[in-house]
């Protein structure tokens, strides 16, 4: 097999997984906001369910934007790939 074939191979293994990731912190940002709402409108618990609602979307857009940007990177390295 020929090495920029297997590097392609690796890299878009690489790039699915990272997507794969990214879809994962994107929901739980989506479920954690919707679940804020939620106990928004329900005011029970009010206080609580704010800090622990803002803590799980900021730590889900961190890692989901750290995701990005290596999906970003790793495509980059697809585009640059010399074939024969």
């Amino acid at each position: 097999m020929d090495k920029t074939y297997l590097k392609k191979n690796r890299l878009d293994n690489e790039y699915k997984f990272e997507s794969q990731k990214a879809l994962i912190f994107l929901s739980i940002g989506t479920i954690s906001l919707i679940s804020f709402i939620t106990v928004t409108l329900l005011q029970k618990f009010y206080i609580v369910s704010i800090i622990f609602s803002i803590i799980i979307i900021l730590y889900a857009s961190i890692f989901y934007y750290k995701t990005k940007s290596k999906m970003n990177r790793l495509l980059h390295e697809i585009e640059n790939i010399k074939t024969v």
